[in-house]
């Protein structure tokens, strides 16, 4: 859950908590803005169903029913996001993914044995990871790398941030201005993952002063020095 800051009709300013899907990250990466129909309010009907109550739902009872997340608009009011279905299914299968962590953690504190519950938990983050890499690669406005880069091609995993802990510090959009801009919430957000060297990626990560600078992996596999840098990049993902 996180808190959503708007402003309602009279201009006063607002908030509320809202469910956090992985669809609400998405809304926040220009990348999966194809992902996403606005709905302004005059369009708002019965049908449409808050994402993470959607997702509770039998795919029986499914049909007929139109998902969506809140977000606010350039003027800041509050506004909803019809989501794709192709969003709908990555969501699914994250939150899954956290339920089975979050099963496994309590399996562990039952007294499960530590050292399997590691290597479920490692296997796990491996599948969230990879799955995470290929939809991000997949959802890019940039294309892919080529030719002499098979290996960053097939398996990159692209810069990114969590938004909502951005703290407006400036390092990163001064430092790979290509890759990273503001949001209407002066929140950094990921405009294109290739628009830059790894190394100011890496560089952008090491001076986020909150932290939620993610460097993924390199888009290049040509560029300079890789090794030193996956190795400091490794330590922000």
């Amino acid at each position: 859950v996180y808190s959503l800051k708007y402003k309602d009709e009279t201009g006063a300013e607002k908030k509320m908590d809202v469910p956090m899907t992985f669809a609400d990250f998405a809304a926040t990466e220009g990348r999966f803005g194809k992902q996403f129909k606005k709905a302004p309010p005059d369009t708002w009907n019965d049908n449409m169903l808050q994402l993470a109550e959607f997702l509770e739902l039998d795919q029986d009872e499914r049909d007929g029913k139109f998902p969506y997340i809140w977000a606010v608009d350039q003027k800041n009011r509050l506004t909803r996001l019809i989501v794709s279905e192709e969003l709908v299914l990555a969501s699914e299968e994250r939150l899954n993914f956290w339920l089975q962590l979050k099963d496994l953690t309590g399996s562990a504190q039952a007294g499960a044995s530590d050292d399997l519950a590691a290597t479920i938990r490692a296997e796990l983050i491996d599948k969230i990871t990879a799955s995470l890499g290929m939809s991000l690669a997949g959802a890019a406005s940039a294309p892919a790398a080529t030719g002499s880069a098979p290996a960053a091609a097939g398996g990159h995993e692209p810069v990114w941030i969590e938004t909502p802990e951005c703290t407006a510090c400036d390092e990163c959009t001064t430092i790979a201005p290509k890759v990273f801009a503001y949001n209407d919430q002066k929140l950094a957000i990921v405009v294109n993952p290739q628009g830059a060297k790894y190394a100011d990626i890496v560089k952008a990560a090491e001076k986020c002063t909150a932290g939620c600078l993610h460097p993924g992996t390199p888009w290049n596999a040509n560029e300079p020095g890789l090794e030193k840098l996956i190795a400091r990049g490794a330590k922000f993902n």
